[in-house]
């Protein structure tokens, strides 16, 4: 199914602010924490690595429950706020190991140049959503996500996505979080709504026999 981005953009905010507001609660939680985290950085460079550390982890998971709260919604027009805190805190050691190995790999991207950091970031920026929809291992997830963002019709239309949310990003002081809601707004959404697993079937029409005449 191809990406319509009219509805990536907008159609997040009528499910998140209208129809199931719960949705928002992982991003209210991870916003708080990460302000705390930036202020625990502020007290040295060990302080500094250690909240980045937290941050990292704690936003890929609040990351990873909002994209079940959406799948929940998607099937069931309803997201359930128990069941799926349930699901995700079993998770929480499979998503801790997929973020420190996701960051880390984008780390060495950028270390070594920029261009492959922002690669890798864009390859594996659905590993989490993958993880928790598709139930399948963490090597799994990372291919998936791959797959998800290189295939012909999807690329442009993600690139298009990220390239808004990092511009966003840039606004001076409320940019990080005007980014952050962004992502955790548009991409969930995005993988739900449009892997390859949603393609809609189109019904066939059934065959009507004619009767033939003499």
């Amino acid at each position: 199914m191809k990406i319509q981005l009219y509805n990536v953009f907008v159609e997040p905010f009528k499910i998140a602010f209208s129809k199931e507001p719960i949705i928002l609660i992982p991003l209210f939680i991870s916003i708080l924490l990460t302000i705390i985290f930036d202020i625990i950085g502020q007290f040295g460079p060990v302080a500094y690595f250690v909240s980045v550390m937290l941050t990292g982890i704690f936003n890929t998971f609040f990351y990873a429950w909002t994209t079940i709260l959406y799948n929940e919604f998607k099937e069931h027009e309803k997201a359930d706020m128990r069941d799926s805190f349930a699901r995700i805190k079993k998770l929480f050691l499979d998503i801790t190991i997929l973020s420190i190995f996701v960051g880390f790999l984008i780390s060495i991207g950028f270390m070594a140049f920029v261009i492959p950091g922002i690669i890798l970031a864009l390859f594996l920026i659905f590993s989490p959503c993958v993880f928790v929809v598709e139930d399948v291992s963490l090597a799994d997830s990372i291919r998936k996500s791959f797959s998800f963002v290189f295939k012909a019709e999807h690329f442009f239309q993600i690139l298009i996505v990220l390239v808004a949310i990092f511009l966003l990003g840039l606004i001076p002081y409320i940019g990080v979080y005007i980014s952050t809601l962004l992502e955790f707004l548009w991409l969930p959404y995005l993988y739900v709504y449009y892997h390859d697993n949603n393609q809609v079937v189109a019904p066939q029409k059934p065959q009507v026999k004619e009767n033939k005449q003499d």
